[in-house]
């Protein structure tokens, strides 16, 4: 135990010297839609919407990825950081240092030597190919599949070596992989591995009267169960097909022995790495039978060293490991890419157990030692030159459009960070050379359109609108609505707007903005009745009730209200209106409000955690006050608050 201790210290110790630049990266890519822009991870009370919805179900339900608890993961940071990057980057170094000291467990349980473990464990923690899991935030879920995967079969293989407790290890390696399933689809396969390792490792037990039933079945069972809810419940709508859908079967086959040979290119020599690969696909018969010939090669080699020996099981086990994490993301099934360094994340175990053993076999004892710390120096250096590249997101999006020129995203993103910085016409030659590439980009058609808008191009934001108005938009539908009733109130055409409004609330009645923008018009138009109806219907009912007395305020304030030109603002206010008139669940309500819109406000946090006080909701109180000091530490009235309750 205290040189499994060590061990962790040293595997630690080699995360955070690759990674630690990577602590003070901002947000990027996806980052934005799971993290930034995601109201769901704000509250743990969305903790049961995580396990009913998909994983961008926070900004749009967009995608067909069921991942719950890399969902619960962020509402854990989020509790702790708000939207500080740095705690989420620090969880995820911290999963990488938990996935290394598994896999340096399973290697030292497979092979017995402590040298050959902490080497394959070290080279993996610090292999720069796996920045994509550990640098970017939005790609936990490899960690946390990994982390559980291998929890499962750890558990899995001390209940088939002991009498005692063996049930209740069986009961955790099952438990481990359900939990798994919950990170990442791709668990899915797990079943697969614990059959090898029985083929391989267990094979007297498997001749034993219902040992396939009592042992392996219920992990085939709870795959079986999985894949059935994932193809009826939990089948969610997406905005476009993956990427590999138009492509037929036979050209995804043709292309998986160059995309085998890139991801070995990648994990022997793992430099000019970038998020998005693109791949030539045989276009003639001569490349595809050339194709379909080394194609032939590498499936007989493989079933060659996947025979089992005595000598070789090992071998030949972490190969079928390899292989049956590998497969699922190859490109042969429909995904969104040929080739992604995460796809991999779990088969270079394989190859760094490999590496490790090579340079133990072939190397004395004193260079081995040298060698494999010269392999963890060097990954560690690329690792933190690849982190550095991802400190600056322009600099990250040009370097994956100088290798992969055609990559709609990178010219989309890009296109957002120059918007961010100010640089509106480089920002709108990016969306437009994105739309050039992929005409059907409702990501870039919108961004293009929101640009428009903000630079008062009116009639060309309404011509993006309404191209937008033509595409599959599934949950976004009602967003477009609402901006093109903005360009109609911003043009002067109020009677234009409220019909536009009201077909945004008809596909999203959840738009709250959409209620405010035509509680504003009513307003202008001096039907304060008509404002007041909006401005309920925003803040829902109570109980599942209708408020009269709440609704009577809310025509009260608007006597007295200003114009109506920022949301959070008027919510605010509206808050402060009501807890005035002790009307403290409406109060809540109000200033929840204002926190969706603007949920950086430490004033508005303090102001919920006095509406709380007053309902007696104690523990509500100092939740939202520690939230309100998070934004501002030196908020004066919400440590009084804190320190009196």
């Amino acid at each position: 135990m205290k040189i499994k201790f060590f061990v962790f210290i040293l595997i630690t110790a080699v995360c955070f010297l690759a990674y630690f630049n990577s602590l003070s990266n901002p947000f990027i890519w996806d980052d934005q839609a799971l993290v930034v822009k995601n109201t769901l991870i704000r509250s743990a009370r969305n903790l049961p919407l995580s396990f009913t919805n998909d994983l961008y179900f926070g900004v749009a339900s967009g995608s067909n990825f069921y991942r719950p608890l890399q969902t619960i993961s962020y509402i854990f940071d989020y509790h702790f950081w708000q939207l500080n990057p740095f705690g989420y980057h620090l969880t995820n170094v911290i999963l990488q240092a938990a996935v290394s000291f598994l896999v340096f467990l399973l290697v030292f349980k497979l092979l017995a030597n402590l040298a050959v473990s902490i080497a394959a464990a070290s080279m993996f923690a610090a292999s720069p190919l796996h920045t994509e899991a550990v640098t970017y935030i939005s790609g936990r879920a490899e960690m946390l599949v990994g982390f559980f995967v291998i929890l499962a079969l750890l558990f899995f293989i001390r209940s088939q070596e002991t009498f005692r407790r063996r049930s209740l290890f069986y009961i955790f390696s099952v438990f481990s992989f359900f939990v798994a399933l919950l990170s990442k689809e791709v668990a899915i396969v797990f079943p697969f591995i614990i059959c090898g390792y029985a083929f391989y490792f267990l094979r007297g037990r498997l001749k034993e009267k219902y040992y396939f039933v009592k042992n392996i079945a219920p992990f085939f069972l709870i795959s079986i169960s999985y894949l059935l809810l994932r193809l009826s419940f939990f089948k969610f709508a997406t905005l476009r097909p993956p990427a590999l859908a138009n492509v037929a079967w036979f050209v995804r086959l043709s292309v998986l022995p160059k995309v085998i040979l890139t991801y070995f290119k990648l994990l022997i020599l793992p430099v000019n790495l970038h998020m998005n690969h693109e791949l030539l696909r045989p276009t003639s018969i001569a490349g595809i039978l050339i194709a379909v010939f080394f194609l032939g090669v590498i499936l007989f080699t493989c079933w060659r060293y996947l025979k089992y020996r005595p000598e070789n099981k090992v071998a030949a086990f972490m190969l079928f490991w390899a292989l049956v994490f590998f497969i699922p993301q190859s490109g042969i099934f429909p995904i969104n890419a040929f080739v992604a360094e995460h796809f991999i994340y779990l088969s270079s175990i394989s190859f760094f157990m490999l590496l490790a053993c090579i340079l133990h076999k072939t190397l004395r004892r004193e260079l081995f030692i040298l060698s494999a710390g010269l392999f963890c120096a060097f990954y560690i250096l690329l690792t933190a030159g690849r982190n550095f590249e991802w400190k600056n997101p322009v600099v990250f999006y040009k370097n994956i459009i100088k290798y992969s020129p055609a990559s709609f995203q990178a010219h989309n993103n890009l296109g957002l960070e120059y918007e961010y910085r100010g640089k509106f016409d480089q920002a709108r030659l990016e969306y437009k050379r994105a739309l050039e590439i992929k005409p059907d980009l409702i990501e870039a058609r919108a961004n293009l359109a929101n640009l428009y808008f903000k630079l008062k191009l009116y009639d060309q934001a309404k011509a993006e609108y309404e191209l937008l108005e033509k595409s599959p938009l599934g949950a976004k539908a009602g967003d477009v609505q609402n901006n093109l009733g903005n360009i109609y109130e911003a043009t002067g055409n109020l009677d234009g707007a409220i019909v536009k409004y009201n077909q945004a609330l008809k596909l999203d009645h959840s738009l709250k903005f959409t209620h405010f923008n035509l509680a504003r018009i009513y307003f202008a138009k001096g039907d304060i009745n008509f404002a007041a109806v909006q401005i309920a219907e925003s803040l829902g009912k109570v109980a599942g009730k209708t408020d009269l007395a709440r609704d009577k305020a809310i025509a009260d304030f608007f006597k007295s209200a200003g114009w109506l030109d920022n949301a959070a603002q008027f919510y605010n206010n509206l808050g402060i209106y009501f807890a005035q008139n002790n009307h403290w669940d409406a109060s809540v309500s109000a200033f929840n409000c204002a926190l969706d819109l603007d949920p950086k406000s430490s004033d508005y946090y303090y102001n919920l955690g006095l509406a709380y006080l007053k309902k007696g909701e104690k523990a509500r109180v100092k939740s939202t006050l520690k939230q309100a000091l998070k934004i501002n530490p030196n908020h004066i009235r919400a440590k009084r608050l804190i320190a009196e309750n």
